[in-house]
């Protein structure tokens, strides 16, 4: 019998992202699984529509979803704008706690793009104790910063490269305790914030990967309730010295994702409302105006989307504005080295 996986897909008010996410799954994934999608505010009548059109996906929603979902309504109709920007720790971690021990976990903006069989890629991972089998780097295969090592079926195991010294020394500089990390990068001893990062996320991914149930567990504090990455992977760090531990990737990327949109990213001197922006595709999609799969398995162009914004004629996000915002976007991307276009 093939091992079952669970897909874990996380959701917030991109419906036409996590249609696309849904499709290419069935599209793409073979082996035993089953999909739940962990919704932390998508407004309901976009979820009826995601239900009807994918029965056999289990929705859960957040402890905040109401609440979300009122404010985002608001902020779409010109009241207060979205504050509510606690991510839903809980609905996360419950939701690993009751998927199989290998689980797969993507985000509603990131799609399959080349055939994955999960049961053969978990057993594999069992057998071998990978702990995390990453299916996207942004193009750049020195992100790992590694050696390659054993492969399997899709997959290839990669030595970790972190730099020198006792955990206790790279926990603190991760963390930058006692200002530690600051210090050495003022004394030109530490490369700046995420590049002296980068090397750890070799351990991590925030979504698009296999994991192992107890390592990702083990990564997250149930109180939790900001985006805090350094956190991840200082734990992340305590693990993988601490017990027999492997990591791999796919041959290939099988996943890619988006730097055109974003669930609330905004940036100061570009006059962008990305919710007011998701508000009007939405608002498309659900009538029919913005096909999810147009252009994949590239991302929707500016062009296609270029009539949406110019029939909402919403001076909150205007086309050219929505054009600055994504030189911006991707731009915070491209100078860690992925490749955005």
């Amino acid at each position: 019998m093939p091992t079952d996986v669970s897909i874990l897909v996380k959701s917030f008010n991109r419906p036409y992202y996590l249609d696309r996410c849904l499709r290419s799954i069935y599209d793409h994934v073979t082996g035993s699984y089953t999909i739940t999608v962990l919704d932390d505010g998508t407004p309901g009548r976009y979820l009826d529509e995601i239900q009807r059109r994918y029965p056999r996906v289990r929705i859960v929603r957040s402890e905040l979803y109401d609440a979300k979902v009122a404010q985002l309504d608001a902020h779409a109709a010109g009241g207060a704008p979205f504050s509510l920007r606690i991510i839903p720790t809980k609905l996360w971690i419950e939701g690993v706690e009751q998927a199989t021990p290998k689980f797969c976990l993507l985000e509603d903006d990131i799609w399959m793009t080349r055939p994955v069989d999960l049961s053969q890629m978990a057993d594999y991972m069992q057998e071998r104790q990978v702990v995390m089998t990453k299916f996207y780097w942004g193009g750049n295969i020195n992100t790992f910063e590694a050696r390659m090592g054993g492969r399997g079926p899709q997959v290839q195991e990669y030595e970790l490269a972190l730099p020198a010294g006792p955990e206790w020394w790279l926990r603190m500089l991760l963390l930058n305790k006692f200002k530690s990390h600051s210090i050495l990068h003022r004394l030109g001893l530490a490369k700046e914030g995420i590049y002296f990062q980068l090397p750890f996320y070799s351990m991590y991914s925030v979504a698009s990967a296999v994991f192992d149930k107890a390592y990702w567990l083990h990564l997250w504090q149930a109180g939790q309730k900001q985006a805090d990455e350094v956190h991840q992977l200082s734990r992340a760090l305590h693990w993988t010295k601490s017990q027999p531990t492997r990591f791999a990737k796919t041959e290939q990327e099988v996943t890619q994702t988006s730097f055109t949109s974003s669930a609330t990213n905004m940036f100061k001197g570009v006059e962008f409302d990305v919710v007011a922006a998701n508000y009007h595709l939405n608002e498309a999609w659900l009538q029919g105006r913005l096909d999810a799969m147009h252009d994949y398995p590239l991302d929707f162009s500016t062009e296609y989307l270029k009539p949406i914004f110019d029939q909402a004629n919403d001076p909150r996000c205007t086309y050219p504005n929505w054009l600055r915002w994504i030189e911006r976007f991707k731009g915070v991307y491209a100078s860690m080295g992925v490749v955005v276009d």
